[in-house]
């Protein structure tokens, strides 16, 4: 698909575009113009922002854009309590996040990687393999064009497609900018990263001071155990993982949580839970449990109802906080550990 190259306004933190507009020669209030049409009024073509001259309008239609994708479906669950976006990506590649609708707010599960490259056992992005990292702009576009679709978002969590901490730089400038005064204005306590358990990642965090709700995807807390499930343990060991977090959260008070996505016979024995309360109690962090959410391409099986409320209350007992994570948008394959679909249509 070929497109002409312009930069893309959503790349650009508040004083990068104030830097961009002095570089064209317009003033500088201009960038500020710029910012409250794009995210406050969700507007992407500048010929629409009347309050700018033509003339700069002319001059920042000709250089500019602020287009995440060139086109994009629309998919709302049965229940309406999940709606994912099938955005198509200039180069052809496709992209998924998902608006999940709360009683009172609504939560964007944002995707970092266009594919992911940790191969987990138990999720479909992991099973379509790698493409590419998003840029900047893909991410921030993805809150927009939901903000666009009518869904207010209050809070974030990079949960889609990908491993955030292998797209640091792009993720955390995309955080600066959904989080700006200027920008969405979203509280960094309302944004939540995941991450499979990157040492480098975390090692980032701690060294730049960094602080942000983390979710750890833990698969099984047995190291032999996990390395069946997340490969990731080759080269990074949870109990280093676990030392690593455990020294981060000494640093802030933002929340910790472990993600636990159960397997029938694979990770719900009564060994696996003592052993995930116990990293748990280790890392002073809550459960959310995850029951598998099924899928063709995915060889595992999800766990009785009767089974899952009994897991839950055995790690309630034991004194950790723990949650459920409900299922939703199973029915347009936008649950947890099922976005890529389109790519599997697309490869079938």
């Amino acid at each position: 698909m070929t497109k002409i190259h312009k930069k893309n306004v959503l790349n650009y933190t508040f004083s990068e575009i104030q830097q961009q507009v002095f570089e064209q020669k317009i003033k500088p209030f201009v960038a500020g113009q710029i910012m409250d049409w794009v995210y406050k009024k969700y507007c992407t073509d500048f010929y629409a922002m009347s309050n700018l001259s033509l003339s700069n309008r002319d001059l920042l239609s000709a250089t500019f854009e602020m287009n995440s994708c060139s086109s994009y479906r629309v998919i709302p669950s049965s229940d309406g309590k999940a709606i994912k976006f099938v955005m198509t990506l200039y180069d052809g590649n496709f992209l998924e996040c998902v608006v999940l609708k709360e009683k009172e707010y609504h939560t964007l599960c944002v995707s970092s990687q266009c594919g992911c490259p940790m191969d987990c056992k138990f999720c479909l992005t992991g099973v379509m393999g790698f493409k590419r990292q998003l840029e900047v702009y893909e991410i921030v576009g993805q809150v927009l064009l939901a903000f666009k679709e009518g869904y207010p978002i209050s809070h974030i969590v990079f949960m889609g497609m990908g491993e955030p901490l292998l797209n640091f730089e792009r993720v955390f400038k995309a955080i600066s900018i959904l989080t700006d005064k200027r920008g969405f204005n979203i509280s960094k306590r309302k944004i939540t990263v995941s991450t499979a358990g990157y040492l480098q990642g975390i090692e980032r965090l701690i060294k730049e001071k960094i602080y942000i709700n983390l979710a750890f995807s833990v698969g099984n807390a047995n190291p032999v155990k996990r390395i069946a499930l997340m490969p990731i343990e080759k080269r990074n060991p949870i109990l280093e993982v676990a030392r690593r977090l455990k020294y981060y959260q000494t640093l802030h008070n933002r929340k910790l949580t472990l993600e636990y996505t159960l397997l029938e016979g694979k990770n719900d024995g009564k060994n696996d839970i003592s052993e995930l309360i116990h990293l748990a109690k280790y890392l002073n962090a809550k459960v959310n449990l995850i029951n598998l959410n099924p899928h063709p391409r995915i060889l595992f099986t999800p766990l009785s109802s009767k089974r899952l409320k009994t897991i839950k209350e055995t790690i309630k007992t034991s004194g950790v906080p723990v949650t459920i994570r409900f299922r939703k948008g199973q029915d347009i394959t936008a649950a947890c550990g099922q976005l890529g679909e389109s790519f599997s249509i697309v490869e079938s």
